[in-house]
């Protein structure tokens, strides 16, 4: 019952993934001494406002250090009014806090009404604010009011020893709260007023453009509100499509959170749109269907045109031209383009900077918002200036997320193929490595259909690999280009640091399911060109990277523009080689290099779902060589990593995803579930198998893999754990380790 006294928050069904930031600042807001000031920043419908309600309610509640103090800025048509407001709140809280009595806080009254309620309470230190006030206000002296107000938390925590805490919400509306008429605003004073208290503040904003300049250096801590990570924003549409009751797949809610980018408000309205309408989300098309009429008719689109003010017409067509730009842009150039005096162009970037779509900085203005945004304001643009009908965008915004979420669910996204290339060129450090694993046609030629063959002998030389000193992608310079993604990797030759060893890698790399083809290679050629104009360094190197592979016509051409290319195979062995010295020291001649083969296989929720991947394994086990008893140890190590994996899942209908890596002396299986952190339970049940004397069978788990298995690890991912498996293959006469 007492949340429902305090400031209204979502219900905590609605509520994910928020928790660690709110820890985080409660335990900085109950330090001992004065902690450093916190600014929360975001995207707008983030869900700063969340945060900041649920950590006053926890502070109100769970601790007697400070005084928690929520505000929330919003229009007002004075100063006089501002403080009034503030003023109100301050002492408002801080005596139903002082009470413990939440029906104050809630309650509606008027400054006269507190001033009784204050004296009556024998609070005459807190009526004596109020007093101050209504005098500087009958004398018409703006500046006194003002400041009779912002000082008010800063006395209060002087005379009452016990510091307040002041959370302040949408500080971006403060600039516009001006002292008086076309005359300078409030922040420069309120400011001040902040950083030369006694207290410590949250504040949260849309743009950190509201701050700059007031802060003193080293005074505040900035903290960003993300998106959900893909894990946890899966998690979070699962467990409301489980409360309406709405059928789903987990690969199209894998899409549609990619597509709202972890948004929680987006999310939750979506949901709320297919419960509304009926609708299920099994289908490409449910989502894409739902996505656009919640756009045009639906929540998200009425809190689009609730809180993005354009005056007219100019205002729209600069806002879409900063969209759909991909840079930042001139502020000469916009004003000459659409022709706005340069009073009335500041004040529309500067409302569109609160409403966190433009960020203009020395002299140029970029897009900030979000994609979905981007859409609604592509959909205003069309109809209003276009002239489309509204069913003509839906439809083109229907079409445009079918093809975008068919090649999304090809692409296999969830593997982060191009971060792991980007992770693995980081780690190289000057190490040598065979050129074969970085020449695909040579390695195919090599190792297909079989035993190394003998081939031409240049192939066994070694790389030496650059010591990488950074490693970035090329949105900057190719907004608008198509293909795939490319990596820019810059570094040194032989440890050695001046302009002649200075070299810079340019890798493209491609996770589709589709090989790379001789299109992909000419594009990458033609952007190679291109890119390379922007370095300085003696040498560039070209790679491109395919999890699928190359066509022979690919390969040839990549290996007459002297190209290095590598598929998936190549890969792991060079990151495997990178990782372990001692796999390095064996791969020193091509002759010693195994391919290595991967499996994946997707088990159901569903009943024996297990066997299937024990199946799965029985095959791969049996090709590598591995007796049967070994078969057997693997095959029920598996199944306990399974059952592990669907039991402590937070996805009641989740998949389990199995990898296989079978390599020369090793099978390697890695077992993930919907983004739970299984180990933990696995660990806790057997922790309490070992105190209670009297083990449950699931309280073996943990224990079993390790004895079955030579090693067993958990691996921490984006909202989630992995296990991984490893059973070495011991061929006859051989020992562990090399020993008999």
């Amino acid at each position: 019952m007492r949340d429902k006294l305090l400031f209204n928050i979502c219900p905590e069904g609605e509520f994910f993934g928020r928790n660690r930031e709110i820890d985080y600042i409660f335990r900085r807001a109950t330090e001992s001494h004065k902690s450093p000031n916190i600014f929360l920043t975001g995207r707008k419908w983030m869900g700063k406002t969340e945060v900041l309600r649920r950590v006053h309610r926890k502070l109100f509640w769970d601790q007697a250090h400070v005084v928690p103090v929520y505000y929330q800025f919003r229009r007002y048509g004075s100063v006089e009014s501002f403080s009034e407001d503030y003023l109100k709140e301050v002492l408002k809280q801080y005596f139903a806090y002082k009470k413990r009595e939440p029906r104050i806080l809630k309650s509606e009254v008027s400054i006269d009404k507190l001033e009784r309620l204050l004296i009556d309470s024998d609070s005459f230190e807190l009526a004596e604010f109020i007093s101050r006030h209504r005098e500087a206000k009958k004398s018409g002296d703006k500046t006194a009011v003002l400041r009779n107000a912002i000082s008010a938390p800063d006395l209060i925590t002087l005379r009452s020893g016990i510091p307040i805490y002041l959370i302040l919400d949408d500080l971006d509306l403060a600039p516009y709260i001006n002292l008086f008429n076309e005359g300078p605003g409030i922040m420069k004073e309120f400011m001040e007023a902040l950083n030369s208290g006694s207290f410590s503040f949250l504040a949260a904003s849309s743009t950190k453009k509201v701050l700059e300049g007031g802060v003193s250096n080293g005074s505040i801590e900035a903290i960003t509100l993300e998106g959900l990570d893909e894990e946890l924003a899966v998690s979070m549409m699962m467990e409301l499509c489980r409360q309406y009751n709405i059928e789903f797949d987990s690969e199209i809610l894998t899409l549609a959170a990619f597509k709202l980018e972890g948004n929680p408000n987006y999310i939750k309205n979506l949901i709320w749109a297919a419960h509304r309408a009926d609708k299920e989300l099994v289908i490409l098309k449910d989502f894409v269907d739902l996505y656009a009429n919640e756009l045009v008719d639906g929540n998200i689109g009425f809190a689009f045109r609730s809180s993005i003010h354009l005056k007219g017409l100019s205002d729209l067509r600069l806002l879409s031209a900063c969209a759909n730009a991909g840079k930042a842009v001139s502020e000469e150039d916009l004003a000459e383009k659409f022709r706005i005096s340069p009073e009335e162009f500041r004040k529309t970037i500067d409302e569109l900077g609160t409403a966190g779509l433009l960020e203009a900085s020395l002299g140029s203005i970029k897009w900030v918002g979000d994609n979905v945004v981007k859409d609604y304001i592509f959909y205003i643009y069309e109809t209003r200036v276009k002239g489309r009908s509204a069913e003509e965008v839906k439809t083109c915004f229907i079409r445009d997320g079918l093809k975008e979420g068919f090649n999304f669910k090809g692409a296999k996204i969830r593997g982060r193929f191009k971060e792991e290339a980007a992770e693995l060129v980081k780690k190289f450090n000057g190490q040598s490595m065979l050129k074969v694993l970085f020449r695909n046609q040579a390695f195919s030629a090599r190792f297909k259909n079989g035993p190394p063959k003998s081939v031409e002998k240049k192939i066994d030389e070694d790389l030496i690999l650059p010591q990488i000193i950074g490693c970035f992608d090329t949105l900057r310079w190719e907004a608008n280009e198509t293909g795939a993604p490319i990596l820019i990797a810059h570094g040194f030759q032989n440890s050695r640091y001046d302009s002649g060893n200075e070299v810079v890698w340019i890798i493209g790399v491609k996770e589709a399911t589709a090989p790379f083809n001789l299109g992909d290679i000419e594009n990458f050629v033609r952007r190679s060109i291109i890119l390379k104009e922007n370095f300085r360094a003696t040498r560039i190197v070209r790679w491109v990277i395919s999890k699928e592979g190359f066509t022979a016509e690919a390969q040839k051409r990549a290996e007459g523009e002297g190209i290095f290319s590598t598929d998936n195979v190549q890969f792991r062995i060079i990151s495997d080689s990178i990782d372990d010295k001692a796999k390095s020291e064996r791969l020193k001649s091509a002759d010693k290099i195994v391919p290595v083969k991967e499996f994946e296989v997707v088990l159901p929720s569903a009943t024996k779902a297990e066997l299937v991947g024990a199946r799965a394994v029985e095959e791969i086990g049996t090709e590598m060589g591995f007796d049967e008893d070994s078969i057997g140890q693997i095959k029920a190590a598996l199944v306990e990593a399974c059952i592990n994996a669907f039991e402590h899942s937070k996805m009641k209908s989740t998949k389990v995803f199995l990898r296989f890596v079978a390599s020369g002396d090793r099978l390697t299986i890695h077992v993930q579930n919907g983004g739970a952190d299984f180990d933990k339970s696995a660990q806790s049940e057997s922790i309490a198998e070992t105190t209670s004397g009297l083990p449950h069978k699931r309280g073996w788990g943990l224990e079993l893999m390790k004895g079955l298995m030579d090693e067993v690890r958990f691996e921490k991912l984006r909202g989630g754990t992995k296990i991984v498996m490893v059973k070495f293959l011991i061929k006859k006469g051989e020992g562990r380790d090399g020993q008999e």
